[in-house]
Formats: C-alpha cells, structure tokens, sequence
C-alpha cells in the first residue's frame, strides 16, 4: 500500500518505522516547528528527511497539506499524534480511509492529552486504540484495542514505557489486517464518550485542599517527561516528582507539613495525608522540607 503518514513525536516515529517495514510511504506530514521537535521526543520531519520520504510542515488546514496528499496519490492515511482534525478533503483522497493511534480505549478519554487525563481521574487500565477517522473528534469505528495495567506506584513515565511498544505492534497488527482484506471494525458506544481538553504546565499546581489521592493522582500524571506538580514553599515555586497517600486526619490546614520521616513529609491534604518523597527547587536545586511549613501559601 502507497501510504501517507501525519504525525509528530516518539510515538509517530514507532509507527512510520513499522509502516515502512511493509508499505511504501509515499508522504510524510509533520507538524509546523515546535520548540520540542528533536528536543522531548524524536522529530518526525528529522525522520523522514533521514530516510529520503516527501515531507512538509503542515496544519491541518494549510492549503499545502491537500496539495501534497492529492500528488502523493496515497491508498491509505496514517495518523499518530497529529494534533490537528484532517479536513474531509483531505479524508476523501485516499480510498481505504484513514486510521489514527489513540493512546486511550476508547470512546473514553476522547481528545488532548488522553494518558495524563486518565491517570488524573485515577484509571488503573490504560491502553491504545486504532480506528477509522472521520469528521468527529476520536470518534470513528474501533479497529483493535491493546490495553495494559498501571499501578498507583507508577506514574506517567512507567505509562508511556508500556505505551511505546504498542504502537509498534499495533501498527503491524492493522497492517496485516488490511493486507489480508479483513479488517474488523465496531461502532464506538458514544453514550460512553468522555472528551478531555488539552493540559498546559500551570495545570500542575497543586491545590491542596484537594483529597490526597486526587493530589497523588496529579503528581503521577504530569511526573517526568512532563513538566511536573508543583507548588510554593517559603516564597519558592516547588516541584513534587513523586507522592503517595497516607491515612491520618490531623488538625491542620490543607498544605501543612505535619511531620518529617525517613519515606518523606507528610503534608495535610483537604482529606488525608500525602507522602511527599521527591522535590526539588525550580531550576533542579535539591529541596527539603520540614515540620510546620505552609504549602502553597
């Protein structure tokens, strides 16, 4: 199959890998400049102009990208992190559809930032899922889903480990589908649809008259590579890398640093206790904290 790929990021690169190891890439879209391309994660442009595929920086409404897909004369598109809606022009130009990678299992977690939404909301089952798109945001029908556990030991970093390898292997899974002439597909149950807006870094403050496991959760979701939770202490913005929660009640106000042990502070919460184990300073400077201090105040 001719094959054009949209996408951006580490993820976009498992896949364009796979794709190239049995189909021809006839075009490869990448996102428009980012100060994070090459830089986060591994740049999809870099990519293909390494391997000597059509590429060009396009949005989803740049006049360029109908262009370029119409002359690719591709049978399939493939998207992996693409963060803008492909116009029904550019749909329509590639008789077998288009399919997308969404790190959720769907319909739940429809939108932006999908792994850190759901581990903020407390999911303990995460996974990825290929579908056919349409005008619809996530929305199409499912082709497979893969989905693994996350424990509440574990944070965004550990999710995005066991997330990798599947867009690899998922990839070849649809592949092979459509190769055979077989491809399954159901009709999401959109009566259990939830969509989530993007997330940007001050979403990471910690508001501590939050129960401690919804602060617990926050930590996780927005941990490394992620810009982090983050509060102030003494006049200081301070960054919360890892948490977990502890049974107690005292009386003192959300934020209090109620005592020091040797697995880390343990700070009031709205309800319940938070082990604070890892921090630092803004800047990376090592940060300690010690009985009475006020959080976020």
């Amino acid at each position: 199959m001719k094959i054009v790929f949209l996408g951006n990021h580490t993820v976009g690169v498992r896949s364009l890998e796979a794709i190239a190891e049995t189909e021809e890439i006839a075009g490869v879209v990448a996102h428009p400049p980012d100060p994070e391309d090459g830089v986060r994660y591994v740049s999809v442009h870099d990519h293909a102009l390494a391997h000597g595929w059509p590429v060009i920086r396009a949005a989803g409404r740049d006049s360029a990208l109908i262009e370029f897909v119409a002359a690719a004369r591709a049978d399939l598109l493939w998207i992996t992190d693409y963060r803008y809606l492909v116009p029904r022009a550019v749909l329509a130009l590639a008789p077998l559809g288009a399919i997308n990678l969404h790190p959720s299992l769907l319909p739940r977690y429809r939108g932006r930032a999908p792994i850190n939404w759901a581990i903020l909301e407390g999911e303990r089952r995460l996974g990825l899922t290929a579908h056919f798109v349409d005008e619809g945001v996530d929305s199409g029908d499912v082709i497979v889903q893969r989905s693994f556990e996350l424990g509440l030991d574990q944070d965004v970093g550990d999710a995005l480990a066991a997330l990798y390898p599947l867009y690899t292997a998922v990839t070849r899974e649809v592949l092979s589908a459509f190769r055979s002439g077989c491809v399954p597909r159901r009709a999401q149950d959109h009566s259990d649809a939830t969509t989530f807006p993007a997330r940007r870094p001050e979403d990471g403050l910690i508001d501590w008259s939050k129960p401690a496991p919804r602060v617990r959760d926050l930590v996780r979701a927005v941990a490394r590579p992620y810009p982090g939770a983050f509060t102030s202490a003494a006049g200081r913005r301070l960054n919360v890398w890892r948490a977990c929660t502890a049974p107690g009640e005292p009386a003192a106000p959300p934020g209090t640093v109620v005592a020091t042990t040797e697995a880390g502070a343990l700070v009031r919460c709205g309800a319940g206790l938070l082990v604070v184990s890892e921090i630092e300073w803004d800047g990376g400077e090592p940060a300690s904290l010690a009985n009475g201090m006020a959080l976020g105040r």
